[in-house]
């Protein structure tokens, strides 16, 4: 039988010397938090520039959990959430949020609201200090509870303002 040749993980070190997989982690260190800088030469305007999909309809703040502090862009239409970088909403060092779709957040442009769905995962997903097990309108500041994390949501897009409102001005 041939040999098999046995694939090393990529391996990082963060600002405060920590080594960490970043294939279960991304660019954030799962010991402390903190994330690695880009090298420069992959800084270029075409990779900071947004499209309007990229957009922030609201925000997910993190306010208890290893993540405490760290803020989370909601964009148009739908956030998958889960601890992979492959996800819309990367939380990472949760150890108990599922790697994929733990949950979704959905900004909805037409009727202007933003919801949380729980996804079929074994993750519960706590809104309001409550399990929900379907769809549920976010109102301003509604916590919401995903493994051992707290977040707050803060809606950017609503009755009020929306990006198609906005006046380009050159």
């Amino acid at each position: 039988m041939p040999e098999q040749k046995r694939k090393l993980k990529p391996i990082e070190q963060c600002p405060d010397g920590h080594y960490y997989n970043t294939d279960r982690t991304g660019d954030i260190c799962d010991v402390c938090g903190k994330k690695l800088d880009p090298p420069d030469d992959e800084i270029t305007e075409e990779n900071i520039a947004l499209d309007e999909t990229q957009w922030a309809c609201g925000i997910l703040v993190c306010v208890k959990g290893v993540n405490k502090g760290r803020v989370y862009p909601i964009k148009a239409d739908k956030n998958f959430i889960g601890s992979t970088s492959s996800m819309d909403i990367h939380i990472t060092g949760d150890k108990k949020i599922e790697k994929k779709n733990h949950a979704v957040i959905v900004y909805d442009a037409m009727e202007k609201t933003t919801s949380l769905i729980p996804t079929e995962t074994r993750g519960m997903v706590y809104w309001k200090k409550k399990a929900i097990f379907e769809m549920v309108t976010l109102e301003p500041y509604d916590e919401i509870m995903l493994g051992e994390s707290t977040f707050k949501f803060a809606p950017f897009c609503g009755a009020d303002f929306t990006w198609e409102s906005v006046d380009d001005v050159d």
